[in-house]
């Protein structure tokens, strides 16, 4: 079964049954939706009286989710476990100078027990450039703004609290934990890391790290790209999941084994494992400035597309793809060196990988 499902077998509260990794996909989920400034303040409308006006809530999300989010909210509407859960300090930053996209939620599960949801990479380009600097460089602004809601948050509820999220998400999960003052860090129960890229200087060997690492619990699906970005210093459990390669990313494909867990598999894909491999040693060789140009270079003949959405290359993909190429054409030479030396390095170095495995697997 996949989340929807779950939603609607789990019908035990969350008192009686507390959070879970699978709720947590759920609520990060959920941090996507559109909710108004009224859900700003302290948590007081549950997801059941929210849930009643459907189109408002998921207007904005990426199209290709739509119909999933609609039988989402359906689902928690009648949840006797998701219903009651109250929805508050929801936050909302975005930037374009300054490539923010930041939306955080918090919910109100039982009496002294909340869960800050923080949302994924976006249907925004800038949303994704985001998210590829944020396994690149040592910290961007977004970090730091989930790390003041965080704490913010904390100063004004008494409690528990978990914390977690999908994608850029669950980097902002990580970061925010590790970051926290004591007095709050000591209050988190767990930590959600759904398929979210690591970190370019690694936090792993930090003492504030090690304070929560073994309250915070990352999952990736079997095929997984994003959340093997820097991955190997964390410690994983690999999900099985009905998509293929990247579509593994969206969570309505993870697979859930029980009303507890999702269905596990012992190890993700060759493929995986050399994506993970093969960005390390690539960025072993790239100082901070260079990656930054790298980037931007890249990111310049993505938008010369015209395209500011993920979903605006479904339209007219052939007249974009003409676009980018002459966006290229128009970069100095210096950005193209960059683009192409860059480029082919970290091909040669993921294939060169997938060829090892393969003939290690072979071998064995």
């Amino acid at each position: 079964m996949n989340i929807i499902q779950y939603v609607k077998r789990n019908k035990a509260s969350f008192s009686e049954r507390p959070l879970n990794e699978v709720d947590s996909l759920v609520f990060a989920e959920v941090a996507y939706f559109n909710f108004s400034r009224a859900e700003s303040r302290a948590p007081s409308k549950t997801l059941g009286e929210l849930s009643e006006n459907i189109d408002s809530l998921v207007a904005g999300t990426l199209s290709i989710l739509r119909k999933n989010n609609i039988r989402l909210l359906k689902a928690i509407h009648d949840s006797p476990r998701y219903a009651p859960v109250k929805v508050g300090y929801f936050r909302v930053r975005n930037s374009n100078q300054k490539d923010e996209r930041f939306a955080a939620v918090t919910f109100r599960l039982a009496e002294g027990v909340y869960h800050i949801a923080y949302r994924g990479t976006g249907v925004s380009l800038i949303g994704w450039r985001e998210n590829l600097k944020m396994a690149l460089m040592s910290v961007i602004p977004t970090q730091r703004i989930a790390l003041k809601y965080l704490v913010e948050v904390a100063s004004k509820v008494s409690g528990v609290l978990t914390v977690g999220g999908l994608s850029k998400g669950g980097n902002l999960s990580v970061f925010s934990s590790t970051f926290a003052p004591s007095e709050v860090q000591s209050r988190i129960a767990s930590v959600f890391d759904h398929d979210g890229p690591g970190f370019k200087e690694s936090i792993f060997g930090d003492p504030r790290y090690l304070q929560i690492a073994d309250r915070v619990h990352k999952t990736v699906p079997h095929d997984s790209i994003v959340g093997m970005l820097l991955a190997a210093s964390q410690v994983y459990d690999v999900v099985d999941s009905s998509g293929v390669s990247i579509s593994q990313h969206n969570p309505f494909t993870w697979i859930v084994g029980d009303l507890d867990k999702f269905k596990k598999l012992p190890e993700t894909t060759r493929a995986s494992k050399a994506t993970d491999t093969a960005v390390t040693s690539w960025l072993a060789n790239m100082n901070e400035r260079t990656r930054r140009k790298f980037v931007y270079a890249v990111f310049a003949i993505v938008e010369g597309s015209g395209a500011t959405e993920v979903g605006d290359f479904f339209h007219r993909p052939l007249h974009k793809i003409r676009l980018m190429r002459k966006t290229y054409d128009g970069l100095s030479a210096a950005d193209k060196e960059l683009i192409s030396h860059g480029g082919k390095q970290l091909l040669t170095l993921w294939f060169g990988e997938i060829f090892a495995r393969a003939r290690k697997k072979q071998n064995k």
